[in-house]
């Protein structure tokens, strides 16, 4: 079996889900290799239920349907892996919640 090494991932959460984040826009996350499921985990187990409440569909371990999950600037939906891609060292994770304009 491959040994994963540990990477460094950046979590920035914008404009009403910095609160769930404990008010910070960005968070990093370093743990041996990681796809996007293990850092949505990881961070539901440190900011706890107010993130899951605010980021997770309920009872399910992916985002909300009107989140908005980036990495590196794709949408994760049209990654290859989807929730489990692998992520490389200084990937970016953006979460955004619904904007509307007018």
């Amino acid at each position: 079996m491959e040994e994963r090494g540990i990477v460094k991932i950046i979590v920035k959460g914008y404009f009403n889900l910095q609160k769930a984040m404990e008010n910070k826009s960005l968070v990093e996350v370093e743990k041996a290799a990681a796809t996007i499921r293990e850092v949505l985990d990881d961070l539901s187990q440190r900011f706890g239920k107010e993130f899951i409440e605010t980021i997770c569909e309920p009872d399910a371990r992916q985002p909300a349907g009107h989140i908005m999950l980036l990495v590196n600037g794709r949408n994760y939906l049209t990654l290859p892996g989807k929730l489990d891609t692998e992520l490389k060292d200084g990937d970016e994770i953006a979460l955004f919640p619904p904007i509307a304009g007018g």
